[in-house]
């Protein structure tokens, strides 16, 4: 997994964090390529057309909404996690200044 970098967190919704430091062309690559491959990561636990429409807006480059639909699609329907893709969905939220606390709430697998 790629971690990217940690920032501070609050408790809530999918509020935008501070401004961090802009993603290095590396970073932003890597974290094009996660975002890219993290949707069929839940196949198994997500319906094929919430797993789209995750995958459209990556592709699209709204990565805030496509993490913002993945993690409220496995919490509404109470879809464990493995611990790997946990620290994956909490590295890419961090990396983008979103809150983690949502993806650290989800059920373990």
């Amino acid at each position: 997994m790629q971690v990217i970098r940690v920032v501070g967190l609050a408790v809530g919704d999918w509020q935008l964090r501070p401004a961090v430091p802009p993603l290095s062309s590396r970073e932003h690559r890597e974290l094009a390529q996660t975002l890219r491959r993290l949707p069929s990561c839940f196949r198994d636990r997500l319906p094929q057309p919430t797993l789209r429409r995750v995958t459209k807006e990556a592709a699209s480059g709204r990565w805030e909404k496509a993490v913002e639909l993945l993690v409220t699609a496995l919490h509404t329907r109470a879809a464990p996690v493995t611990a790997a893709e946990r620290d994956e969905l909490r590295a890419v939220a961090t990396a983008l200044a979103m809150p983690a606390e949502r993806v650290d709430g989800l059920p373990a697998r």
